[in-house]
């Protein structure tokens, strides 16, 4: 959390945080936004092209050489792009020959054991998108870091996870309640039986909040105990459908202001 303060919401005063999220980017991406630019949620922030590690068996050459001489040849392609059918070096003997890349890729290294392992890009791209309303805070190389402004709810979590989900405000205890428009939601209950949850994990719900403690709960998905304060604070906002950030292992439910 960055700061606080206090604000007016349903003609209720309610505490205001503003919160940061780090998305971690793994691969060559291309980030599409910059710093202190204002998105939307599902915005496009970076596409990524896929990467996959090829490991071509060269100890039939390269096996018997020198450690030094294997420092040598990692030192030089270190973290560079080669292309297929470029020198590496030349075999030893009275005749040698030329051994050379078998693939264009970022060289990732050579072993001890004669092993080429090369770095492949796909042609295929996935899209990082924001997950709500928010401000870029920060990009780095590897990392986007996205600004926005919650409602907090403090609980205790029976079931540890931390999920984005989209959920409206209303209690759901019948197991016919429950059907395929809430995949992808948060589900506020107060039926924690092992067969309502198990039908909540069948329909594809992410998380669960709950004025019910139940120390024996038989569910994999994040699940969040409300006192009946907070339960009763979260539910001035009932029948209203919200972007929720579920962190049931710090115990909190951060609802995004949009």
């Amino acid at each position: 959390m960055l700061s606080e303060g206090v604000l007016v919401y349903n003609g209720l005063m309610r505490k205001k945080v503003k919160a940061k999220w780090g998305i971690n980017i793994l691969g060559n991406g291309k980030f599409l936004v910059k710093q202190g630019e204002d998105v939307l949620r599902g915005h496009v922030l970076v596409k990524i092209k896929d990467k996959k590690i090829q490991s071509f068996d060269f100890s039939g050459f390269l096996g018997k050489l020198s450690q030094l001489k294997l420092e040598e040849l990692n030192n030089k392609f270190s973290d560079s792009w080669i292309n297929n059918g470029e020198l590496i070096c030349l075999s030893g003997g009275i005749f040698p020959s030329k051994i050379c890349f078998p693939m264009s890729g970022r060289f990732i290294g050579l072993d001890e054991f004669g092993i080429l392992k090369i770095e492949e890009e796909s042609e295929n791209e996935r899209e990082v998108l924001s997950p709500v309303n928010s401000k870029v805070l920060k990009i780095e190389k590897d990392k986007i870091s996205l600004g926005f402004e919650v409602y907090e709810f403090k609980g205790e979590g029976l079931v540890g996870g931390k999920v984005w989900a989209k959920g409206k405000i209303e209690v759901l205890n019948k197991t016919n309640d429950l059907d395929f428009n809430l995949k992808g939601g948060l589900l506020f209950t107060d039926n924690l039986s092992r067969t309502f949850l198990l039908k909540a994990e069948v329909v594809g719900i992410n998380g669960i909040v709950t004025n019910v403690k139940n120390e024996d709960i038989t569910t994999d998905l994040p699940t969040l105990f409300l006192d009946d304060k907070e339960w009763q604070n979260l539910f001035k906002s009932e029948g209203k459908t919200e972007n929720f950030l579920l962190n049931s292992r710090l115990g909190r439910l951060l609802m995004v202001v949009e």
